[in-house]
């Protein structure tokens, strides 16, 4: 199941290893490893190609490739590893990428809204518990934060210069 803007879609991604490789039919996402392998033969076989970033990859190897994936993956393979949200800023902060990110792996319904911030537009629901929040309309508001992004819009927060605020706490404060 896909969460983005606010509402649950199905999409069809396979993923491709190195037994399946060039032969998967339709949409495939390929781990990056995979992919720089052998970029062309997985850019022109039909379907559209996504790349998935596992812990541990160097987001800026695809950046010859960004303007033909159609995805670009992230893993996050526990949700007290915080590579997937280092790749996201990358990916969207200083290359520049427009396209759709998206968390995949074992994050919590905590880090929804701090892998928005970092740039992720969608996310691979596979944990039952985040799938049932979601779907129960939770959503953990953050609006104090320790770091700045350049992705959302945050005000500065007293006098320290990486503290940061969401406006959406001001307009709560001044209510």
């Amino acid at each position: 199941m896909i969460f983005k803007d606010g509402e649950f879609i199905e999409e069809s991604w396979e993923r491709a290893d190195a037994e399946t490789g060039t032969e998967v039919r339709g949409n495939a996402l390929v781990a990056q490893t995979l992919f720089l392998a052998e970029p062309d033969n997985y850019l022109g076989r039909d379907g559209k190609t996504g790349v998935l970033v596992e812990a541990g990859d160097d987001v800026e190897e695809i950046v010859p490739f960004l303007d033909k994936l159609a995805l670009v993956a992230v893993d996050f393979p526990a949700f007290s590893d915080g590579r997937g949200f280092s790749a996201a800023r990358i990916l969207r902060e200083q290359i520049g990428y427009k396209g759709d990110i998206r968390a995949v792996g074992k994050y919590i319904l905590d880090q929804v809204p701090l892998a928005r911030r970092c740039g992720v537009t969608s996310f691979e629901i596979s944990k039952p518990e985040v799938l049932k929040a979601l779907k129960a309309g939770e959503w953990p508001e953050v609006t104090k934060y320790l770091q700045p992004v350049g992705t959302v819009e945050e005000i500065p927060a007293g006098t320290r210069p990486w503290a940061r605020r969401s406006p959406r706490d001001v307009a709560e404060a001044a209510e």
